[in-house]
């Protein structure tokens, strides 16, 4: 049980690293126009994207990213995002959208290069997928599962004040699993892409993060 409840700690702090570095795209047609491939996630370097997080307690933290260049990881090329104390690197191919990201050693766990796949625009709403993710302990090795669900897609949502036409929402639910069997530990979060934007809000249990600016770069 001790595993598992870890996981859950560790599918917390996953939640925390998407929280600070979220996904961003470029221009767009309107809604209902056919998606281009990746158009919800052409980075280009010096693009840079603001947010505002907000928790239950009304404290709020400000902070920016900006897509610094590319990088090769296991053969395959990413975009650099972050700011002084959050990086990842996000990759996109025909519509397919991923994030490998670097959670360091926590109280003796440790994992490694998270290859997640966060949204794929082209799959139609009830549409699920999961990503596998292992942590390890003095060579003992946990396993949860990330399961991804799309919502709702091509409606306009309002943040700060703001209308995002073509949106696709997207559910991020953990499974852990214990002795072998998949325990469903709850919804992390449930984030919001605006073609042409990128990610525009997140919702989780304990905070919710919203886009306030943005400037993508030709």
């Amino acid at each position: 049980m001790k595993k598992g409840c870890f996981l859950i700690t560790m599918l917390s702090m996953l939640l925390l690293l998407f929280s600070c570095s979220k996904e961003m795209s470029d221009e767009g047609e309107g809604p209902g126009s056919p998606a281009n491939p990746c158009d919800y996630a052409p980075y280009t370097t010096g693009s840079s994207f603001s947010y505002i997080n907000v928790n239950r307690s009304k404290d709020t933290v400000s902070y920016t990213l900006t897509v610094s260049g590319d990088t090769t990881i296991n053969g395959n090329v990413y975009k650099k995002i972050g700011n002084d104390s959050v990086f990842t690197c996000s990759g996109c191919e025909n519509g397919i959208y991923t994030q490998v990201a670097s959670i360091l050693t926590f109280q003796g766990y440790q994992a490694d290069d998270l290859e997640l796949t966060y949204l794929k625009d082209d799959a139609p709403a009830g549409t699920s997928w999961q990503d596998t993710i292992s942590v390890t302990n003095n060579g003992v090795t946990s396993t949860g599962i990330l399961e991804f669900t799309v919502l709702r897609k091509g409606f306009t949502k309002t943040v700060n004040g703001k209308d995002f036409a073509d949106v696709i929402a997207v559910q991020m639910d953990a499974i852990a699993i214990i002795l072998d069997n998949p325990v469903p530990v709850g919804t992390i979060s449930t984030s919001y892409y605006g073609k042409g934007v990128g990610l525009i809000e997140a919702d989780q249990l304990e905070d919710t993060t919203r886009l306030t600016a943005y400037a993508i770069q030709p």
